[in-house]
């Protein structure tokens, strides 16, 4: 294509049609003609089942997979652990805080530990 040349639009159809007109497209369509002969194929060659392995062996792979990138992303799921448990710890001495009845020593121990975590 020459830049001289302007832009011309082609549809679909036009270029299925210059597609099928080309040699490579007669070709094909000549052997797309010729039906598909299952007896002369070996019989492992096509699968009989919806997925080429048993649903175990998937699971594996698929945990395998998920292994493998909590193995890359380690810093991450380790930080935001941490995160998670620093604020898990400091919501449930506030809530101790606030449930704590009594004004005796063993509560006032008790308030004292919660109070500095």
């Amino acid at each position: 294509m020459s830049r001289d040349e302007p832009y011309r639009f082609v549809t679909v159809t036009q270029f299925a049609e210059a597609f099928k007109s080309f040699h490579v497209g007669k070709k094909i369509n000549e052997e797309l003609e010729i039906p598909f002969d299952k007896s002369n194929n070996h019989p492992a060659a096509l699968t009989t089942k919806k997925y080429g392995v048993n649903k175990k062996e998937l699971l594996k792979a698929n945990f395998a997979r998920e292994f493998l990138l909590m193995k890359r992303n380690s810093f991450i799921y380790l930080f935001k652990m941490v995160q998670v448990s620093s604020s898990f710890i400091s919501i449930i001495s506030t809530f101790c805080l606030t449930c704590m009845q009594g004004s005796t020593f063993s509560f006032s121990s008790l308030f004292m530990i919660f109070r500095f975590l």
